[in-house]
């Protein structure tokens, strides 16, 4: 199994560290063509709009559809935006999750936090960075929420995918980013 990470901007360096750290074959996903060499697909934070466009800019919408509709993607903060519907009239989001974004709803960069969340699949605490991040409200009986954090869905998924608002990336904990591998293995 190899797992791309989109790595046009943000953070998917941390990703990347985070795969390697335990051993999962990953590539930087830098063209379209290299969609077709991966099994799964992280969308990392960063500005949501400069990720949209750049999409745009080197083609990728097409390709990025075709590959939603088979496998696996998961997307963390801006990539959570970019995979829902934003509610930013200035963003051509993908739509690919039943998801309504609010960008920013937690503050800006200077009330970015850490807190501890509970999810549902595990019996312990995660330890989330939330930066600049969005609102997630599911719209439809399809998605499954796997954590709340002060009565906001932060963790959703639906059959194929998986967004975040927070950034597991930023941490040493390989909770959420087993729970995707286990999601593409399924299907495998």
């Amino acid at each position: 199994m190899i797992i791309g990470i989109l790595a046009l901007q943000g953070d998917y360096s941390l990703h990347a560290k985070i795969l390697d750290n335990y051993n999962v074959n990953n590539i930087l996903i830098k063209k379209p063509s290299e969609l077709s060499h991966i099994d799964g697909l992280i969308i990392p934070g960063g500005e949501s709009t400069v990720i949209l466009k750049l999409l745009d800019k080197f083609n990728f919408n097409e390709g990025l559809r075709d590959f939603s509709n088979k496998k696996h993607i998961y997307g963390t903060c801006a990539g959570a935006i970019v995979m829902s519907h934003c509610t930013d009239d200035n963003l051509k989001t993908l739509n690919f999750i039943n998801i309504k974004s609010f960008r920013n709803f937690w503050g800006r960069q200077i009330n970015s936090f850490t807190d501890n969340i509970k999810l549902t699949f595990v019996n312990k605490p995660f330890n989330a960075h939330f930066i600049r991040a969005p609102k997630l409200l599911c719209q439809g009986s399809e998605l499954e929420v796997l954590a709340i954090y002060k009565n906001e869905s932060v963790l959703i998924r639906n059959e194929k995918h998986l967004v975040s608002s927070f950034h597991p990336e930023m941490t040493n904990d390989f909770t959420i980013h087993e729970y995707f591998i286990s999601m593409i293995k399924n299907e495998i």
